[in-house]
């Protein structure tokens, strides 16, 4: 397929962009910056500059492509965040305008909704505390971002709700539930190829899956 990648630059995009090129795609790495992507040349790779946010490039950005693969995101704070929202936004319609097919994946998380109990501690004192204080900003633009979504039947979108992202080496053998996660942790390359092999699988459309891993040994 024709990918496109967004978010590329991030810690979470590169290796989307890796797991892309590594399944046999042929990748957009979009980023908001000029400066070279921290990756070896490929001649299935092709950076592009384009800001969700504002629309600027976007449409060009997925002009053709079959598919778009969002790790779009920002850190937690007071101020209200727009960034999944309107950035899924601007994604949909410029998929409607110039896509070649409208398969989208995004990454939303698995402190979206109230989670899964998973840890008595955890679950009554720092997961609340994430959700509505820490991350609130955040977590309510990921709602309205699925929301869009989900009023947008002709798009043929799905939800990565992962646990608590973190680092690791390489792609584990995760897991994937549907809807919550049953476990706390995502590594960055499991969420990567769990959004990759989508691609391949339409049994998720229209709903959200949560890729997790076995804590990583580095």
């Amino acid at each position: 397929m024709d990918v496109t990648v967004l978010g590329a630059a991030g810690p979470t995009g590169l290796w989307i962009v890796r797991e892309a090129l590594r399944a046999g795609h042929d990748v957009r790495a979009v980023s908001r910056r000029d400066d070279p992507l921290p990756l070896p040349p490929h001649d299935r790779l092709t950076q592009v500059r384009a800001d969700a946010q504002s629309g600027e490039g976007i449409e060009e950005a997925v002009a053709g492509a079959d598919a778009v693969l969002s790790s779009l995101g920002v850190a937690y704070t007071r101020h209200e965040i727009t960034i999944f929202s309107q950035g899924t936004r601007t994604v949909v319609d410029a998929l409607r305008a110039t896509g070649r097919g409208r398969r989208l994946v995004v990454v939303s998380s698995g402190l979206t909704y109230p989670p899964t109990p998973l840890h008595p501690i955890a679950d009554r004192t720092i997961l609340p505390l994430l959700r509505h204080v820490i991350g609130r900003t955040l977590y309510a633009d990921m709602r309205r971002m699925e929301g869009l979504l989900r009023e947008s039947p002709d798009i043929a979108w799905t939800v990565m709700r992962p646990g608590r992202l973190v680092d690791a080496d390489a792609v584990s053998d995760y897991r994937l539930d549907i809807g919550a996660p049953s476990r706390g942790t995502t590594t960055r390359p499991d969420l990567a190829a769990a959004m990759v092999a989508e691609l391949d699988d339409d049994a998720h459309v229209h709903q959200a899956v949560a890729p997790t891993s076995d804590r990583p040994r580095r």
